[in-house]
Formats: C-alpha cells, structure tokens, sequence
C-alpha cells in the first residue's frame, strides 16, 4: 500500500492559507489544467450550472492533479448518490449548493462519511483509494475530505448557526447572486443589505469554529472578504472571462 503526503485543500485552510480559485463551466480538462498551470490554488469545478457529468469531472481532477491546485467541484444538488460518485472518483472537496436546514446539512454530511458517522457505501476499489492501493490510515480518508454547504437563500440565512454546528461540515460558503435574488436585490451582490446579513453570518460561522468561503464576480473584494475572516474566494469564472475578453478586444478591433 502507498501513501500520500500531498496537502489536502482542507489542510491548507486548516493551515491558514488563504485559496484562491477560478470557477469552470467549459467541462474541459484543458481549460482546467490551464487554470492549474495560472496559478489558481484551486479550480471551482461546477457541475450546477454546466452539463459537467461524473466522467468529465473525472478528466477535469486527472488534468489538475499535476499542476498543484485542488480540484473543488459544486454539485448540482444534495443527491446522495452524487456525493458518492464523487468521492469514489477521488473529489476530496464538495460544494453542496442551496442548504438550508440544520436537517439538510446533515443528510450531507452523512452521505459523505463513513458508518458510524454517516451512510457511505465503503467500495474498495475506485480512484479515491487509488483502486486499493492507498493506505488511507484509520481516518479511512475522511481527514481529507472537505464538506462544504452554500448558504444562498434568507432560510439558510436565518439557520445558519444550526448549519455550522452540524458535525461533518467544515465550511460553509456565500452564494451572493442567489441571496440578492431571495432578499429581492436581482443582481445587487453589493448591495448594502445583502453585505450585512452576509458579514453577520460570517461572525457566526466563525463563532462555530467552522471555515467560511466566498464566490465573487470581482476579483478586487477578495481582499475585504479575507480581511472578514473568509478562507478561500473563488473570483471569477472562465466563461465570463472569456466573454468579457472577446467582448473587449471586438470593440477594440472595431473601433480601429
């Protein structure tokens, strides 16, 4: 049996190491290998909004897993069967989109470990364990994985203490464009309101000893969020930087 000494994305925030990451929604592991090879401490693989499937996840975390980021893949729901096919393939890191119950949170976390925390299938042999030739020590890799909720929705707002204390998850992350939406501010992620039931929530997270993330659009508030407690900001997502770029250099063209 082998072993692994490669930091886990859980351990280099547990290590307080500030990531930073790019989201994709191409579902290609070239684009994703090539955000790797940027620089991005970790790419946001999205499966919620993209037609991102188990095997092409699977190529997307085979092209990363020579350029040193981690691969954080968002889930398009809390399906247990998802999470199981995600850890089976060797997704360490989980995003479990729109939570909004101590109840749901939960039914997560138990999907994700082993008995007798939770309800995992224990399969030996896929690539979470390096089909049976990883020695994944007494914790059976669960030191590893990473279990994170998105808190989207005013609910998930107001639960969001009973979210953080429910044992299993480590982060919880902010999903600004959705809340805006829920709190009636349609694609207002800045506007005053939404900051504040935010940052009010985040004090509580952190209350709870739990880790909190942050998805943002610009690059530039990463820094306030950090500087709020926040320990990993995706900042922005290659469609639309793809787009903004094409869209720039078409004027540019344009206008000369």
């Amino acid at each position: 049996m082998v072993a692994t000494d490669t930091p886990s994305f859980k351990q280099k925030l547990s290590d307080r190491q500030p990531q930073i990451g790019i989201r994709t929604q191409f579902c290609s592991p070239i684009v994703a290998e090539a955000l790797g090879y940027a620089g991005c401490d970790y790419v946001y693989i999205d499966m919620e909004h993209s037609p991102n499937s188990l095997m092409s996840v699977l190529h997307q975390a085979q092209a990363l897993a020579g350029t040193g980021a981690s691969a954080v893949v968002r889930l398009p729901s809390d399906d247990p069967a998802v999470i199981q096919g995600l850890l089976d393939i060797g997704i360490e890191t989980l995003v479990v989109p729109m939570v909004e119950t101590a109840a749901q949170a939960q039914r997560v976390a138990s999907a994700a470990l082993y008995p007798p925390r939770g309800l995992r299938s224990a399969a030996r042999f896929h690539r979470g364990n390096r089909y049976d030739n990883l020695d994944l020590g007494p914790t059976r890799g669960e030191d590893r994985i990473c279990l994170i909720v998105q808190i989207e929705s005013r609910t998930a707002i107001r639960n969001v203490a009973e979210i953080a204390a429910v044992d299993g998850i480590d982060a919880l992350l902010f999903g600004p464009a959705d809340l805006a939406a829920d709190m009636g501010h349609f694609g207002q992620t800045e506007h005053p309101e939404v900051v504040a039931a935010i940052e009010d929530a985040v004090a509580t997270i952190l209350r709870a000893g739990k880790i909190v993330g942050m998805s943002t659009g610009e690059p530039s508030l990463a820094a306030g969020w950090l500087a709020r407690g926040c320990s990993f900001i995706s900042v922005g997502g290659d469609l639309p930087l793809l787009l903004g770029q094409a869209k720039r250099s078409l004027a540019a063209a344009r206008a000369g």
